[in-house]
């Protein structure tokens, strides 16, 4: 008798060979590839600790805290209008909804009811965009 355990392995394997990982592993490449964006996204992260623990302290005025938030608004602008950036969330997101629909087949078996046809609801496609039909 094949363990859970085996069958999580299996299911692993085989999810590695869909579209949605596939296009999710090409995208992280793009962007682990790309010195410009993860610069940025690292700078980004960077400034917004900083800034955090600087709050934390108790020593930003008004004025700081509105430059900050202006500067990080046309910083995180620019990271979500980077091509490679908005190709990764938008794989990820995907992958996501897959992964979710496959959880639904598996939550739906243990509790006893059948399960939608391909992990998803025909109603929850607008929203879902995970390509499952």
């Amino acid at each position: 008798m094949t363990s859970v355990y085996e069958l999580a392995r299996n299911l692993g394997e085989e999810l590695k060979k869909t579209p949605q990982v596939e296009a999710l592993m090409e995208a992280k490449k793009a962007y682990e590839e790309s010195p410009e964006i993860s610069a940025a996204v690292e700078e980004y992260t960077k400034l917004h600790q900083d800034f955090e623990a600087k709050m934390q302290q108790g020593g930003i005025s008004a004025e700081e805290q509105k430059a900050f938030s202006e500067d990080m608004a046309k910083r995180g602008e620019e990271i979500r209008n980077n091509k490679i950036a908005a190709d990764l969330f938008a794989a990820e997101m995907n992958f996501n909804n897959f992964v979710n629909s496959v959880f639904t087949i598996i939550t739906s078996t243990l509790t006893g009811e059948e399960p939608a046809e391909n992990g998803c609801s025909p109603s929850a496609c607008a929203s879902c965009g995970g390509g499952c039909h």
